[in-house]
């Protein structure tokens, strides 16, 4: 279907996703050509076979007549539907094909596609690329089309979804092409050639969702086929979905488990989870009776889930604790890791942050008395008094890959790099209210600067590569959380500025730091209160927390598909 007109003499191809890397070639299933009817029916007939019933596979049509019949066909029409997992096909399945299909499934799958032909991962991401195929049926339901209709605790930006598929169908449905000039136009970009079908000017648009926002939005017609809920032209052309429920109370850091859930610590003191589509693993959380005044959370290699407490229990002259959950995968998930609630001894005190490190050690970040606490999976203490004397009130810490770590300071605005001797390597004043650390793939550590709304990068030396760079939307706006994608892609979240930044990291040919985002940022249509933590995960989604309306935002597919739980270096899945 063109909007509601259906479309004769279309090409159809059923393929299954590839699996040699992001973009791979797929395979077609499909030996005989079919064409559509003059209502735009098919049905197509298999004689090869999915290798594996959990293959994904999706719907391609391509050229077509929208009418009248003697009319040429549209070369430019190229239109796409996510259909998911094989073995959960069937026969009597229906499936509309459409311009809001299309517009949802380059969104979920933008990480994993390069054209109408190549779409896949890696053969060790299946999971990433299956939960993007799960993700385009949260935006479109293929059996109607339209918009799908989504448990009462999430909410997609539904508007954006039909304005976008508006404004692709000028094109889709006019005569040999000829009402694509507007759109192709609107979806070239600075770095990239003009599209050549409907599907390639999707995905140009939502591979770089801040650039030609409003031409995109002014190649929408007079009279469109879609609901227009949209009056003027979008912040960007991010989609996010919004996440509500799960005992969300003040939601902080949170980390995403092997198995893609998602896990959140909430000031409030609740632990809150949810699968990789939103879903509450429990309506209320988790540890409700024990845990109080939760900054900091970290997921360890074995999916066990560390939440710091900053003054519960009061062992004077010290405050405070960790306390460890099961992670989910387990008959047990969300229980207390051996039974014990908090974790703590005299060197813990108020701890802010924790991280976990690849061998298993959790680190904590005690911002009352300057150091670190380092325990074993098992929560018995290896080293106490880490960094004593070159730390001041630390608010985060991130392992370092060799089994060191790095603290950002907010007492002296600096950052700190201790190696796993507990020998210090560099203590460096660089950063004005240091909020947040982590790690890129070279050693280098990136900090989010609250106080003076920036970023800064850190050789593994202790040399000042970028210094209060606030490009991408962060100028003004108090950066509290960062992250980095497998890419190498530097995620933040702008606690003031209702929003989120991109900037290049220290690879390519992108000067590092500089904004990918635009200047306002991503993110302004879909809500954001207080974004605190920002977490990328294996299908490219981002995930950022709102402290201010106790709801999560996934952002689909704007980052590189990037392994969970990250730990140390951000690594590709």
């Amino acid at each position: 279907m063109g909007g509601q007109r259906p479309i004769q003499s279309s090409l159809l191809q059923l393929y299954v996703v590839g699996q040699t890397g992001n973009g791979s070639a797929a395979a077609p299933l499909i030996d005989d050509a079919v064409y559509s009817a003059a209502d735009g029916s098919f049905s197509l007939t298999s004689s090869e076979q999915c290798g594996s019933s959990t293959d994904q596979v999706y719907l391609v049509a391509s050229g077509g007549n929208p009418g009248p019949a003697s009319a040429p066909n549209n070369d430019a029409l190229t239109m796409m539907a996510a259909l998911g997992s094989c073995g959960q096909l069937d026969a009597s399945e229906v499936v509309v094909i459409n311009e809001v299909t299309t517009v949802a499934a380059v969104w979920a799958l933008a990480p994993f596609m390069e054209s109408a032909t190549n779409v896949g991962s890696s053969a060790t991401n299946g999971q990433g690329i299956a939960n993007a195929f799960v993700d385009a049926r949260l935006l479109a339901d293929t059996s109607t089309g339209a918009a799908a209709t989504l448990p009462s605790n999430v909410a997609i930006e539904s508007g954006k979804l039909y304005a976008l598929a508006n404004a692709l169908d000028p094109c889709v449905t006019s005569s040999a092409g000829a009402s694509c000039g507007t759109l192709f136009a609107a979806a070239t970009m600075q770095d990239g050639a003009a599209p050549q079908n409907t599907l390639s000017a999707a995905m140009n648009i939502v591979q770089h969702p801040g650039e030609n926002v409003n031409a995109v939005f002014a190649a929408i017609a007079a009279s469109p086929p879609f609901p227009m809920t949209l009056m003027r032209p979008p912040s960007d052309w991010t989609m996010s979905l919004t996440v509500s429920g799960g005992g969300l109370n003040a939601p902080a850091s949170l980390g995403i488990d092997s198995g893609g859930n998602v896990w959140v610590a909430n000031y409030a003191g609740v632990l809150s989870a949810f699968s990789a589509q939103g879903a509450p693993l429990s309506s209320t959380g988790y540890g409700a009776a024990t845990l109080s005044e939760s900054y900091g959370l970290a997921i360890d290699p074995s999916n066990n889930v560390w939440v710091t407490n900053e003054e519960t229990p009061d062992h004077s002259p010290t405050t405070g604790s960790v306390t460890a959950f099961v992670g989910a995968g387990s008959a047990s998930a969300g229980s207390l890791l051996n039974a014990t609630s908090y974790f703590y001894d005299v060197s813990i005190d108020f701890p802010r942050a924790v991280a976990a490190d690849t061998n298993g050690n959790i680190l904590i970040a005690d911002y009352g008395n300057s150091s670190v606490t380092i325990y074993n999976s098992s929560g018995q203490l290896v080293q106490a008094g880490v960094g004593a004397g070159n730390a001041a009130l630390p608010v985060a810490i991130t392992a370092d890959g060799s089994h060191g770590l790095w603290l950002a300071n907010q007492g002296d605005n600096s950052v700190t790099h201790i190696s796993s001797s507990g020998a210090v390597l560099a203590h460096i004043a660089c950063c004005d209210g240091a909020s947040a650390i982590a790690m890129d793939k070279n050693g280098n550590a990136w900090v989010a600067n609250y106080n003076n709304s920036s970023v800064s990068e850190i050789s593994s030396s202790g040399t000042i590569v970028l210094d209060a760079d606030s490009g991408g939307g962060i100028a003004n706006n108090n950066p509290s959380g960062l992250a980095i994608d497998a890419g190498q892609n530097i995620w933040v979240a702008n606690f003031r500025g209702n929003n989120i930044s991109e900037l290049a990291g220290d690879v390519g040919t992108a000067m590092a730091g500089a904004g990918i985002s635009p200047p306002s940022g991503y993110g302004l249509d879909a809500n954001l209160v207080l974004p605190f933590g920002i977490v990328p995960d294996d299908s490219g989604n981002v995930w950022v927390t709102n402290f201010g309306s106790n709801t999560v935002v996934v952002f689909f597919g704007l980052a590189t598909p990037t392994a969970t739980p990250e730990i140390a270096l951000p690594e590709v899945p």
